[in-house]
């Protein structure tokens, strides 16, 4: 994730806000006793996990299946780019196992229209091949543009008005307006809290006021901005794992947490670190990686 990246890091606060005072609502202050929790990353097929989490004879059409026995879901960016055939979302599906989570992000050609209102024929197409994940499917999400401002956001509830098909949807906002303009983004947030459509929360270091620490519905949707193992994404990852806890304990019913770093070949440490502290929190008790050949944190901050 190149949004939001930035150089020198060492003068970002990187505390978690405290939460908007809407959660309370949308959570219902009742512990959900059926939490769904899922921990992944963007891509399946980083050569350096070979010999790390993937067998070291690993070949690249077989690592969805490696990726799929560690991980419990994919932010499936691929059909950012292009529509997925039935039989291209079978071959994914008959790599992965039960209870494993496809979260397909939707085509650019949709996001970052010119009038993404004249898109819903696209988006219905969109829908009915992503429905075919069945039971895989996770949530989808819309990845708004940067310059998709909050200036259109009767273009963004009428498009999200004409989808007439139920899916599971997140929505990121990039654009600054957004956290500027109190009236429009509260506006938005109740209408996603009435169409249940969840907001994606998005924590990088040079873009603080994307994490805005709002839930529109039962479902958070993270993506996790690390910094190659630097000392700060460890602390981040713990402040986190309190955070999700707690949404948990108050109604929170479905987690999504994904891990974006620069060189994705250390995501799975970051990915067992949350793992590791968040299951020290709760009685949810994720499966940690099998990491065969791990990253030392001493080595990497000597």
């Amino acid at each position: 994730m190149d949004f939001g990246k930035l150089n020198n890091i060492e003068h970002v606060n990187f505390t978690l806000p405290a939460d908007h005072a809407s959660n309370v609502t949308v959570l219902s202050n009742q512990k959900s006793n059926k939490a769904e929790v899922y921990v992944g990353c963007p891509i399946w097929s980083d050569k350096g996990w070979i010999g790390k989490i993937y067998p070291d004879d690993a070949q690249e059409k077989y690592f969805l299946r490696y990726y799929a026995q560690q991980f419990n879901c994919i932010e499936l960016n691929a059909t950012h780019y292009k529509i997925p055939s039935q039989n291209t979302i079978q071959r994914w599906k008959n790599m992965t196992v039960k209870n494993f989570k496809f979260c397909p992000k939707v085509p650019q050609v949709i996001s970052h229209a010119k009038d993404i209102t004249e898109m819903t024929a696209l988006m219905t197409e969109f829908i009915d091949a992503v429905i075919y994940f069945d039971s895989s499917l996770g949530t989808t999400f819309m990845q708004l543009p940067q310059h998709f401002g909050a200036n259109r956001l009767d273009e963004l509830i009428t498009f999200l008005c004409l989808i007439e098909k139920p899916i599971k949807l997140a929505v990121e906002l990039r654009h600054e307006s957004w956290f500027t303009n109190k009236e429009a983004f509260d506006e938005l947030c109740h209408f996603l809290m009435e169409a249940d459509h969840a907001l994606v929360i998005t924590d990088v270091a040079g873009r603080r006021d994307v994490l805005h620490q709002r839930l529109t519905n039962k479902t958070a949707f993270i993506r996790f901005g690390a910094n190659d193992l630097h000392p700060s994404d460890y602390t981040r990852l713990e402040e986190w794992a309190d955070r999700c806890t707690a949404w948990i304990e108050s109604g929170l019913e479905e987690l999504y947490f994904f891990i974006h770093t620069a060189d994705q070949a250390v995501a799975p440490e970051l990915a067992n670190h949350f793992i590791h502290e968040f299951n020290k929190r709760n009685g949810i008790k994720l499966k940690p990686l099998n990491i065969k050949q791990e990253s030392k944190q001493t080595d990497l901050f000597a």
